[in-house]
């Protein structure tokens, strides 16, 4: 989702719509102290990590699960993925996900992590039908939940918040006056703080907050994912791109820092593209494009014998200190009685 100006700053708006904030503040905290004072049962074993975050837009969720789930694959685990399906719009649920799965019916992240990571995957807007049918299909011993934090009716074991490190809380307000699905003071309670980008300097958790980087890979062609160019193919070149990310202006960024010359044009994040998106875009000029997008935007690749549309493949890398603290404590939990 992309932030209005005013959600960065504080104006007329903000004064405005502060009394709304404040009563949004209030229902989270409301539901946030029901969740500890009676957190729901347990029932399966394996361990649950959320990936989530306390604003609206992107933050850099799917990299770091992609990062995570490799690392813990890495260590002989057997782990599954949740999400809600956003944007998916399937009458049936629990659904499981693979990779040529319609993004429209089960929400494009989804089938993107499926794709990249040959891991079960299930969706439900009721993210615990998602962990049972996976508990059950699978018995993993790690089930990651694609955002959620605020879904209280899902048990836990571990929280994690992905922070943009550009935007981080905006200006601190919650909805509608800022960015804020709940107050900052939320960041108590969780057990990890993952920046994408560099690690502020002036941070409020600094025991427990950690950075991650996104490195271009390659290119892919849309008409043909085996067939790749180098990360610096396009550079010195003027060339379209499409956003419908969290924060388009991440992606045109790193283009930018290729030495790309960028022509961009932003949509909605999870936007839902049509044909008529893509007028004027000939194959004159490579359109350039995220991984997300690509899963959506292939078909139109193919079906239009667009040879000059490619998506940019990152590689996300953390602190090896995260991973060993948060390893440790899921082998801590798996050996819990």
């Amino acid at each position: 989702m992309s932030w209005p100006t005013f959600w960065s700053q504080t104006n007329w708006k903000t004064t405005l719509l502060s009394p709304l904030s404040r009563l949004v503040c209030w229902e989270a905290r409301r539901r946030l102290n029901r969740f500890i004072q009676s957190p729901p049962p347990k029932k399966g074993k394996a361990v649950v990590i959320v990936v989530g975050n306390i604003v609206v837009g992107g933050s850099g969720k799917t990299p770091f699960i992609i990062w995570l789930v490799n690392k813990l694959q890495q260590q002989g685990l057997r782990v599954g993925i949740v999400s809600r399906g956003y944007g998916g719009k399937s009458e049936r649920w629990p659904q499981e996900v693979g990779a040529n799965s319609d993004p429209q019916q089960v929400g494009d992240e989804p089938v993107m992590l499926a794709k990249q990571l040959g891991c079960p995957v299930a969706v439900s807007p009721k993210r615990k039908e998602a962990i049972a049918l996976l508990e059950h299909k699978y018995a993993p011993d790690v089930i990651i939940s694609d955002d959620g934090l605020q879904h209280y009716g899902m048990a836990r074991d571990i929280e994690i918040v992905m922070v943009d490190a550009q935007r981080r809380f905006g200006n601190g307000y919650c909805l509608p006056a800022g960015p804020l699905r709940e107050p900052a003071s939320r960041l108590q309670q969780v057990d990890f703080i993952v920046y994408n980008g560099d690690l502020p300097k002036t941070i409020e958790y600094p025991q427990k907050s950690f950075a991650m980087q996104l490195q271009p890979v390659c290119f892919h062609r849309l008409s043909d994912y085996e067939e790749t160019l180098p990360a610096e193919a396009f550079s010195g070149q003027t060339v379209n791109a499409l956003a419908g990310i969290g924060n388009p202006q991440r992606f045109f960024d790193t283009l930018s820092r290729l030495r790309i010359h960028v022509d961009g044009k932003a949509f909605a994040d999870h936007h839902a593209y049509r044909a008529s998106d893509f007028e004027g875009y000939g194959d004159e000029k490579p359109l350039l494009m995220t991984e997300k997008d690509a899963v959506k935007c292939s078909k139109f690749a193919q079906t239009g014998q667009k040879q000059n549309w490619w998506y940019l493949e990152v590689a996300p890398q953390a602190d090896q200190v995260l991973f060993d603290s948060l390893y440790d404590r899921v082998k801590s939990l798996r050996q819990a009685p």
